[in-house]
């Protein structure tokens, strides 16, 4: 029998990447302005060949041990709303190592970065709880689904059919075609919930309140509600138009080329067994938090893993408070990492173009280095969120000279 891994007794924030100032960021309840410094990164153990890919893994164990309370924020995070985010896909498929530990934040766009990098396990910190439902419904849809326009429609709540279903090879305009050539069907959606919510409660183990399961149900409503054309959502509502599902899932990278989890079977399917194995572990926790990084950490460490990828997001756009940057930068450092891990990074165009922000987008996706960065903080921390999304960006390459100010790009 295969041994569990089992989190020991220890004591995101979120991709949003929202059209606010800085100081109309909310306020956080409970945080203290002391300073933290920040620990000299240390080597892993270098026997990080010894993965966990061999043993079982306490999925509801490092749900429940790992996370930490529910926060809001300001806006409604079903799906993302980064257009930029397969920007990075060549030079992340080419820079990184395959296996090691996967870290994320936000809703779908994981899913594609988790099939680009090849993990054995991945962890989604997200600071609401909401998104850590999402994900334990995006397993259930995983579990069940036998193809990708079977995954497209379970999520939409709609009849689907495997006959006519296309073939292997099929692109992701023809999956998303055949997942939704049935109408939505109130009908379908219960039935599909029903199944779902029974497999979440009798498979995973995850404890789960009323409260969590009317917001489970909310998220599947959302997306039977919006369908395809569902958008990413701020509470405050700016009137901008931000991308669709289906803008998101049929985006292609840098090179014209579609890389997202959906568009192609390999992808798909390893994203999949992923699942199925209970090896993408959603976590309510703050980047910046007492117990959901320096869980993961010391979780980590002790199984002799390393991270190979770490998408950040916009999230330390947020962490520039008092105490904040440094409580940050003290998890980031403790994380086990090589001299090859990286940092992908997300910029919103608030008026300051990025460098590297593509013609179209109102956001730009790069990638860094994590030692560097992180050795950097320890001894000259960065002064603002431009500095860390601008500096030793090396992919994509800059478009245009760095602090260079343009009119900001139609979204």
């Amino acid at each position: 029998m295969l041994r569990a891994l089992r989190l020991p007794a220890l004591v995101c924030l979120l991709c949003v990447t929202a059209a606010c100032s800085q100081s109309a960021l909310p306020e956080r309840a409970g945080r203290s302005a002391e300073v933290v410094a920040a620990p000299a990164p240390t080597p892993a153990p270098r026997a990080v060949a010894a993965s966990a890919a061999g043993e079982s893994i306490d999925f509801a164990g490092l749900v429940s041990t790992l996370s930490e309370p529910d926060a809001s924020f300001f806006s409604e995070n079903y799906i993302s709303n980064e257009t930029s985010y397969l920007q990075i896909a060549p030079a992340l498929e080419r820079s990184a190592r395959p296996g090691g530990v996967y870290l994320g934040v936000g809703p779908e766009q994981n899913f594609s970065y988790i099939a680009l990098t090849r993990p054995e396990l991945a962890f989604v910190v997200d600071i609401r709880r909401e998104n850590m439902l999402l994900h334990l419904l995006y397993r259930a849809v995983f579990d069940e689904a036998t193809s990708r326009s079977h995954f497209v429609a379970l999520l939409l709540g709609r009849p689907w059919s495997a006959e006519s279903a296309p073939p292997a090879d099929a692109s992701v305009d023809q999956v998303l075609a055949h997942a939704t050539r049935s109408p939505p069907s109130d009908a379908t959606l219960a039935e599909t919930h029903a199944r779902l919510r029974a497999r979440i409660l009798d498979a995973y183990g995850v404890k789960l309140d009323a409260g969590d399961l009317e917001s489970l149900a909310a998220a599947h409503r959302a997306f039977h509600k919006g369908q395809l054309e569902l958008r990413f959502e701020l509470h405050d509502k700016n009137g901008r138009q931000y991308p669709t599902l289906r803008e998101l899932l049929s985006r292609t990278d840098a090179d014209g080329r579609s890389a997202g989890f959906l568009a192609s079977e390999p992808s798909f399917r390893f994203v999949q067994r992923l699942e199925r194995e209970g090896r993408i572990v959603p976590v309510v926790g703050d980047f910046a938090g007492e117990r959901a990084l320096p869980g993961i950490a010391a979780w980590l460490r002790e199984h002799r893993l390393e991270v190979s990828t770490f998408y950040v997001s916009n999230v330390e756009q947020y962490l520039f408070e008092p105490g904040m940057w440094a409580r940050w930068s003290r998890n980031l450092a403790a994380l086990p990492v090589h001299e090859e891990s990286l940092l992908v990074r997300c910029w919103l165009d608030q008026g300051r173009r990025h460098p590297a922000q593509m013609k179209g987008h109102r956001t730009a996706t790069t990638l860094h280095r994590m030692a560097p960065f992180v050795e950097r903080q320890r001894t000259r921390p960065s002064p603002s969120w431009w500095a860390v999304a601008t500096e030793d960006v090396f992919a994509p390459l800059p478009a245009q000279p760095t602090g260079a100010r343009t009119a900001r790009a139609a979204d």
